[in-house]
């Protein structure tokens, strides 16, 4: 009786043993699994907090000195989990062109659907005064800037 009692203790703390340790793998499974849906959750746009892309995305021509403005956000009916957005912007090329590629290379899933580069050139002439002369000379002043229109979908919750 006293060999069965041991026995029947042994196994029971045996299994509580093994019971404690899968519970400590299961924590850390789910504190890893927590932490990679934070991740995946970032690579996607909450519909209902489609303002706060909107903000990202005109906080990025404003740090890049690019005119920048979302000209249409939709929430696509066909497919899942898509929204459709269109931006307008200009600037410098340099700097558009800038904007485009943190925009491909952005946290979120972004699928860039059309993109058109404009050159837009302003000519102005300026009046400059001569004083030897004393008479008023006109120079043509060429200012290019360019035009993006950027069309894509990005993933969304």
């Amino acid at each position: 009786n006293k060999n069965r009692h041991i026995s029947a203790v042994s196994s029971t703390l045996e299994q509580k043993i093994l019971d404690k340790q899968n519970i400590s793998n299961l924590e850390k499974k789910m504190s890893e699994l927590s932490d990679t849906n934070k991740k995946i959750l970032s690579y996607l746009v909450d519909t209902s907090k489609i303002d706060t892309f909107v903000v990202y995305l005109e906080n990025l021509g404003i740090e890049n000195n690019v005119t920048l403005s979302v000209k249409s956000v939709e929430i696509s009916k066909n497919e899942k989990n898509k929204i459709l957005v269109t931006l307008s912007m200009k600037g410098d090329f340099s700097n558009l062109t800038k904007v485009i590629g943190l925009l491909e290379n952005s946290p979120f899933s972004v699928n860039i659907v059309s993109s058109y580069l404009n050159k837009i050139i302003v000519n102005t002439t300026e009046v400059t005064d001569t004083p030897k002369n004393k008479s008023k000379d006109t120079v043509s002043v060429v200012n290019p800037s360019w035009q993006s229109d950027i069309t894509f979908n990005v993933l969304s919750l």
